[in-house]
């Protein structure tokens, strides 16, 4: 069956525009029922693999497409998560973002992601835009937001949760603590001799993960009784080529360090090269660690020993988090999330 338009040519010949495919069409395809059609393309836990396997590929052959207005009309739900999550460049966050999409997307729910710069995260704009995209609840990125932005998801009682937190009298957090995973580190290379130490990280001033990361280096420091003069701690952008122009700036400074402690992974790789080009053997004249344990952390030369934070893990914690306020579940967020210091070949008893 079909409807006829007027030829956008001026012919005067007639188009045929096919009728729209319907559920009740993949449903009859499949030889299922429309409530299960329903189910497969927005509960596919509730039913059998075989079942989703002969829905999926009626619906494929047919081309169908739900239409999204009228079923966010009938729930009064757009099953859409959305997620404020600033700059990806040079950071973990890619890997935590897919691992909540991954796990929100097995509950039929889709995730509407804003990246802005540093300067414009913290702008309620932001959040309002995601708000009037219609969004079911929202992950915002730390514990750091103007007043205005929790006010907003108050009012209009959205549930969030804040990524990469510990704790905050605003909302419910998930993350690990920052001091447990400086002292991981700084006790490692403490345990192997070093006293002198040197710290690159991020910038601290518009970024409290760096702050907090510094907060926890400079506190296990002090503890073990090392040192971190100020002309060996650098601030610069999370990048590999922003580790490799800093740890150059170290070497110029002839500090004494021993070991060097990066703020992440990008950071480390790029002082490790800038050492490799200075001739700097790695870990015989100077160590290096760092934080996160990105994919590549164990193919780098020589392998980086880093602290494993659970990345993945917070992405996945905050979809379970937020599907289950969703459903109208009890749900609290894990207090804290693990962390293992991975030991690999970028640290050494000092020569």
């Amino acid at each position: 069956m079909s409807t006829r338009i007027p030829s956008a040519s001026g012919n005067g010949a007639p188009l045929a525009v096919a009728r729209a495919v319907s559920l009740a069409d993949v449903a009859a395809l499949a030889g299922v029922s429309a409530g299960t059609v329903s189910r497969v393309l927005s509960r596919p836990d509730m039913i059998s693999p075989a079942t989703r396997q002969k829905v999926l590929a009626a619906a494929d052959r047919l081309g169908y497409v739900a239409n999204g207005a009228a079923r966010a009309l009938a729930l009064r739900k757009t099953q859409t998560i959305g997620a404020l999550v600033p700059r990806f460049g040079g950071s973990s966050f890619p890997t935590l973002v897919q691992a909540m999409e991954s796990a929100l997307a097995a509950q039929g729910y889709n995730l509407l992601l804003s990246a802005p710069d540093h300067a414009r995260a913290q702008d309620p704009t932001v959040l309002r835009a995601l708000l009037e995209r219609g969004v079911d609840a929202v992950a915002l990125l730390g514990a750091e937001h103007p007043p205005a932005v929790f006010n907003m998801l108050n009012q209009h009682g959205i549930p969030y949760v804040l990524l990469w937190a510990v704790s905050s009298t605003q909302g419910p957090c998930i993350g690990f603590d920052e001091h447990v995973a400086a002292a991981l580190l700084v006790d490692h290379l403490a345990d192997l001799g070093h006293r002198r130490l040197g710290f690159i990280g991020g910038r601290t001033d518009d970024n409290e993960r760096a702050r907090r990361r510094l907060q926890g280096v400079l506190a296990a420091v002090a503890r073990r009784g090392m040192m971190l003069s100020q002309d060996a701690l650098l601030e610069t952008e999370y990048g590999f080529a922003s580790g490799f122009e800093a740890m150059k700036t170290l070497i110029t400074r002839n500090t004494g360090v021993t070991a060097v402690a990066c703020g992440n992974d990008y950071l480390a790789a790029g002082a490790l090269a800038a050492l490799s080009a200075e001739g700097i053997e790695v870990p015989g004249a100077m160590s290096v660690a760092s934080f996160n344990d990105n994919d590549f952390a164990a193919y780098l030369h020589p392998p980086l020993t880093t602290v494993r934070v659970p990345i993945r893990e917070i992405g996945e914690e905050a979809a379970r988090y937020l599907l289950a306020r969703l459903a109208g579940e009890d749900a609290e967020p894990p207090v804290l999330l693990p962390l293992e210091l991975k030991v690999r070949r970028s640290t050494a008893i000092v020569g």
